[in-house]
């Protein structure tokens, strides 16, 4: 029976012409830091090297999400070189991360008319961005200094929104709000046309920026 030796997850994986069995990976990652979910990739890449294979084998490969629920699955037929290694890269393109979580894989090889069960593979977790802990020392020395950034305003476009969102996001709680801006509330959740958005992940990529120097002003004569 065929081992699994390694399972990668990159945002692009290619064959290689120039060396046999050799691959072109793009982008691997193990971790997903996003600021809103769902995340829409543009392709997500897994390649599957299985080995100690004596001949061509057939496969299946399911993908699950967070709460194990099928995203996709598909077969395929494995021919090993001689070294008893086979490769097998899966493209999914526009691929929707739909939720924070842990992402998985089960393998299975396929003997006579049954599915043998190999393993599951941990392929990446979706999260937020880290909080960021800012003491009240902290939130004070920013106030103080006139040439730190203590609000961002942004906007942003979920996915499957017909219109971009405006939030405004102030270290100091009683600065103003600029006019067409969101705050985003303390539980974190905005409702914008009878939808739902968890603003964590927003929230948390906001506050990082609180305390860097700002930005300096372009020149108009130049």
């Amino acid at each position: 029976m065929a081992k699994v030796r390694s399972v990668i997850v990159a945002c692009q994986a290619k064959k290689n012409n120039q060396i046999q069995n050799g691959l072109d990976i793009i982008g691997a990652f193990d971790n997903l830091f996003q600021p809103i979910y769902p995340f829409p990739m543009q392709n997500l890449a897994i390649v599957v090297t299985f080995e100690e294979m004596e001949e061509s084998k057939g496969f299946q490969c399911r993908l699950n999400a967070p709460d194990d629920e099928l995203i996709t699955q598909g077969d395929f037929e494995i021919i090993p070189d001689p070294f008893g290694i086979g490769k097998k890269i899966m493209n999914l393109e526009k691929f929707l991360v739909t939720k924070r979580g842990k992402y998985t894989m089960d393998i299975f090889e396929k003997v006579d008319d049954k599915l043998i069960f190999l393993k599951t593979y941990d392929l990446f977790a979706a999260e937020y961005p880290p909080q960021r802990n800012l003491t009240s020392e902290d939130i004070r020395n920013i106030l103080a200094d006139e040439n730190l950034i203590k609000t961002v305003k942004t906007e942003f476009q979920p996915y499957g929104a017909n219109r971009p969102i405006k939030v405004q996001v102030n270290l100091d709680k009683d600065a103003p709000v600029e006019e067409g801006h969101l705050i985003i509330p303390n539980n974190d959740v905005l409702i914008i046309d009878g939808i739902e958005y968890d603003m964590t992940g927003v929230r948390r990529q906001i506050e990082w920026y609180f305390g860097s120097p700002m930005p300096k002003k372009e020149d108009s004569n130049t």
